[in-house]
């Protein structure tokens, strides 16, 4: 009786233990497309510009787009009492060859804070930009894995 509870406990410990582990994501085109756009954005979003560029083609479409959105920030974030946002989502990613189309909503929030202490002054409020963008992307490498911004 004693070794058949003893047995059960492991068992049940095991599968327990099993249960709890945490399998990584799968590499596939898809995922990395989508971490390549991913990373492009936060760098954007975090105002590292060059970084940026290094996810994309020189002198491609997006590498382009690089100068336009620290141009849009950095003219959206002038006024002292102002915050800029971007947000994004995907839509469902297209993968063919060594082609991938990454569907991206990017949402900036430019949300005026009150610069006085003056509790009655109304604030004057949000704006939302919403831009959607169909980035497409090129397998550098063979057989897979580095994708850019084209």
């Amino acid at each position: 009786m004693k070794r058949k509870v003893f047995l059960l406990a492991i068992v049940i410990l095991l599968v327990l233990i099993l249960t709890s582990c945490v399998i990584a994501p799968e590499l596939t085109d898809r995922y990395l497309a989508e971490e390549t756009v991913y990373n492009y954005w936060q760098a954007i979003i975090n105002r590292q510009y060059v970084l940026a560029k290094l996810y994309c083609v020189i002198g491609g479409i997006w590498y382009n787009k690089v100068d336009e959105w620290e141009e849009y920030i950095n003219t959206n974030s002038e006024d002292v009492c102002s915050m800029m946002m971007v947000y994004f989502d995907y839509k469902p990613t297209e993968v063919t060859g060594d082609t991938a189309v990454v569907y991206v909503r990017i949402i900036a929030d430019k949300i005026v804070l009150p610069c006085n202490s003056d509790l009655h002054k109304k604030m004057d409020g949000m704006d939302i930009d919403v831009f959607e963008y169909e980035t497409e992307l090129i397998d550098r490498t063979y057989p897979s894995g580095y994708w850019a911004l084209k």
